[in-house]
Formats: structure tokens, C-alpha cells, sequence
């Protein structure tokens, strides 16, 4: 990826959480993106706090698209 812009990234909620079965999938410019939109999309898994724990977990699923 020479000189262009940096790589779409995405998430797959069911890698971060397997129990959920969710088949939500998280698509972003940058990690920063789609980590609001984990954050978002927490909420309808009833998840209010979003932990430290829980942002290292995402980042370690977070791919490039």
C-alpha cells in the first residue's frame, strides 16, 4: 500500500465475544472509527461500560479489511 491512504479495517463482533453468535460485522477507515462504532454496537449487547479489558479485546480482533 504505496503512498495511499491506510487500509479500511474491520471487526467481527462474534471474535470478540464467540457466546454472542452475533453476526455483526464493523467496517471503519481507521481503529479509531471502529472502535466508537464497537462501543455503539456494545449497546445493543446490553454492554453499558466499556472496559479497558474489553477495548484490548476488540483492538486485538480489529483487521484490515
Amino acid at each position: 500500500n504505496q503512498g495511499g491512504k491506510p487500509m479500511a479495517k474491520m471487526l467481527e463482533c462474534a471474535k470478540v465475544d464467540p457466546s454472542s453468535g452475533c453476526k455483526h460485522v464493523i467496517r471503519g477507515e481507521t481503529t479509531e472509527e471502529v472502535l466508537q462504532k464497537a462501543g455503539e454496537h456494545a449497546k445493543e449487547h446490553g454492554i453499558r461500560q466499556v472496559t479497558p479489558e474489553l477495548i484490548e479485546k476488540v483492538k486485538a480482533n480489529i483487521r484490515d479489511a
